[in-house]
């Protein structure tokens, strides 16, 4: 599946779960991985075999499996002595040269940004500030990182729950079991004291984390005992996270449900890490009565396009030509081919239109899945919601040697724009010669897409 086929019955879980006074989101692990730093266990692997505790990747990794992997960190602590703060920030910025905010947290930043200055509040468990970095750029303006209870007056805050390493400074950081059982001992912590007040106030979304942190399951186990009935603490929890089978997860879905409402939590199980993007960017409108989910809209997109099948079938090809034509010359090629998908709202693309022939019929229109792990790159591009390029596999009667593909979102005049459709380009040379000169093609891909995003949006919404 993909962001195209979030149903009714997924959003309406969050009409009356206190968002309409206040929303809290607390990012973990998973957003910031996307953005090119490591997760949990692979942190803990770069301490421990930095420090010299392991040798390699592979004892750290039974060490870390077969123990509590806090206690495993200790013994990187005690070896690096008075250069633990250098050695983390050592650690977790190895190998980046460039780092920008991932999809999860520009949706969460552009929900903050759109309401007033009350009615969000940004947490994280991650050490990076990729949440300041992204208000800073749609602002302009400074972003203070919390490691305790705010006193200043600033608008624009992003709070702390395991303190800050950034590649100059490493502060109040919970890393080891000596900082967790010490955090949680102190039973007035002011990151106890600040999800009870976050659950007071309204819904907390908890998003990106697998709820392994011992002090952060002790206080929402609090703060949960003394919260409203009315407001939720919600986990959104993608089956990307889980590297399952689509029948692995719907094997487990039950259970998944089962466990997180045991503890007072409401899951919300999603398949693709970008699904929770799109959620987040749906939160301003859910409460209203004409609400349409993103599912209710890819169906109607469709259906626009089905019922107008073979006047569009010709219009669509004759711009698919003068678009590639463009291509042609972005990418520096003679040839190429350029191929039109349209999600249909029940979890599949349809290889729509291309600028090499016409279709006659429905019947004879390819069908593919979407989501992260699709066999297509044009479901996958979709269910990740990012361009894509790879090699197709050998064969003498193939035509193209890599495809590209790219997300087309499609705007509508009440609701947020949500990826609805995919451009996928037949290549004749392998993916790494078009990949090393993206500065070259990727505007014009991009320009491509928002055109073809507005042309369909159109079909299907403006009457």
């Amino acid at each position: 599946m993909s962001a195209a086929d979030l149903t009714a019955e997924t959003m309406e879980l969050f009409r009356r779960s206190g968002l309409e006074t206040h929303t809290t989101f607390l990012l973990g692990a998973g957003a910031s991985v996307t953005s090119g730093l490591p997760g949990w266990d692979d942190f803990a692997t770069r301490l421990l075999i930095q420090s010299g505790s392991v040798a390699s990747p592979e004892t750290a990794e039974i060490l870390l499996a077969r123990q509590d992997p806090l206690i495993a960190v200790e013994a990187a602590r005690v070896s690096f002595g008075d250069r633990w703060q250098q050695k983390l920030r050592i650690a977790l910025y190895e190998g980046v040269t460039s780092l920008k905010p991932s999809p999860l947290h520009l949706a969460v930043v552009g929900h903050f940004l759109s309401g007033d200055d009350a009615d969000t509040s940004l947490a994280t468990l991650n050490f990076d500030t990729l949440l300041e970095q992204a208000i800073e750029r749609e602002t302009g303006e400074e972003v203070i990182s919390h490691v305790e209870n705010a006193t200043d007056h600033m608008q624009y805050r992003v709070h702390h729950l395991h303190g800050v390493i950034t590649p100059q400074r490493a502060d109040a950081v919970i890393l080891t079991l000596t900082d967790f059982s010490d955090l949680i001992a102190d039973t007035e912590s002011w990151q106890l004291d600040y999800l009870e007040s976050a659950l007071d106030k309204g819904v907390l979304i908890i998003a990106g984390t697998s709820y392994r942190d011992p002090d952060v399951r002790q206080w929402l186990h609090a703060a949960l005992r003394k919260k409203p009935l009315k407001h939720d603490a919600m986990v959104l929890l993608a089956r990307q996270s889980f590297a399952v089978s689509k029948d692995q997860f719907a094997e487990i879905r039950s259970a998944l449900s089962d466990q997180w409402r045991a503890v007072g939590l409401q899951p919300v199980l999603l398949e693709d890490h970008s699904d929770a993007a799109q959620i987040i960017r749906e939160l301003r409108h859910v409460t209203l009565p004409s609400y349409l989910s993103p599912q209710q809209r890819s169906r109607l997109l469709w259906e626009a396009h089905t019922r107008r099948f073979q006047d569009l079938q010709s219009t669509h090809v004759d711009q698919l030509e003068r678009d590639a034509s463009t291509m042609r010359e972005a990418l520096d090629v003679d040839r190429l081919n350029l191929t039109l998908w349209l999600a249909n709202g029940e979890g599949e693309l349809v290889k729509w239109a291309a600028q090499d022939r016409v279709y006659r019929d429905l019947a004879a229109l390819r069908t593919v899945s979407t989501g992260h792990d699709s066999e297509w790159i044009a479901g996958k591009a979709l269910g990740v919601d990012e361009v894509l390029i790879q090699d197709l596999p050998d064969d003498p009667t193939r035509r193209w040697r890599s495809v590209l593909a790219a997300p087309i979102p499609v705007p509508h005049p009440d609701f947020p724009a949500h990826s609805a459709a995919v451009l996928t380009l037949g290549l004749p040379e392998e993916a790494s010669r078009y990949d090393a000169s993206s500065m070259m093609w990727a505007g014009s891909l991009a320009e491509i897409a928002d055109q073809w995003g507005l042309e369909l949006s159109a079909v299907a919404f403006d009457h």
